[in-house]
């Protein structure tokens, strides 16, 4: 020896950190942080994340039920036959209940998810960038596009069928479609919606069954004459001997 101080590392119980003599114990991985006390501690890794592993054994965020996070974590998908509500906080199942889903709908995507009287919640296809939202609370639905005021009959997911029962007219306000079941309308298990064609031009609105029309349980017959009254199923339309 001669005779000089020699600086003792200390290290014992560190991963990592100074040594206390200028140099290291150790360094810690990718992913890992040097604490104080000189253990290699795992980073959560969440930036960008709301669901899935933090990479530590933890989790960036659960997602609500009959929802999946995705494989990046950005978000959680609802699963197969469920739709986000309005405020996106829950699945709710199509054809389930209107939990969350207002009878004039929001959009998802490029879908008008809405609740029918009859359906519960269903979804009507808009087409590419054709689902418009109008309001704050998210209010949305698809795009007139050829509809007009005097609408068109449908099945309630817009679907083509033999017996309509959902009257599809647009709001020209706001551009945008809204849906009434004419079951509700007119208070008959067997409401219809169907066009009426006269000698001075049509409307397609909902009646409460053939040849009768009203609101509420009150029917009546369509024609003065109930006797002359004609449905034409082929083409979904009624006259009145017209």
């Amino acid at each position: 020896m001669d005779g000089r101080c020699t600086c003792v590392p200390r290290c014992d119980g560190r991963q990592c950190g100074p040594d206390g003599c200028g140099g290291t114990c150790g360094s810690c991985g990718s992913g890992s942080n040097c604490s104080e006390s000189g253990a290699c501690v795992c980073v959560p890794q969440c930036q960008g994340k709301s669901c899935g592993p933090d990479g530590c054994g933890g989790s960036c965020g659960t997602c609500p039920s009959n929802s999946t996070c995705t494989a990046s974590g950005e978000t959680c998908g609802c699963d197969a036959g469920y739709v986000p509500d309005a405020a996106s906080e829950a699945c709710v199942r199509i054809g389930g209940p209107c939990q969350g889903v207002s009878e004039y709908g929001h959009c998802v995507g490029d879908s008008w998810v809405r609740c029918d009287a009859q359906a519960g919640v269903v979804v009507v296809p808009c087409g590419a960038g054709q689902c418009k939202t109008v309001d704050s609370q998210g209010t949305g639905a698809c795009r007139c596009g050829s509809i007009d005021a005097n609408g068109v009959c449908a099945s309630a997911d817009g679907t083509s069928t033999a017996r309509p029962n959902t009257h599809f007219v647009c709001a020209t306000s706001l551009g945008i479609l809204m849906a009434e079941n004419c079951g509700a309308r007119t208070g008959s298990s067997a409401g219809l919606c169907s066009t009426f064609v006269t000698s001075a031009g049509h409307v397609t609105s909902c009646f409460c069954d053939t040849c009768t029309i009203g609101t509420g349980g009150a029917c009546r017959p369509l024609c003065s004459n109930p006797n002359a009254c004609r449905y034409y199923s082929a083409g979904n339309f009624h006259t009145c001997g017209f």
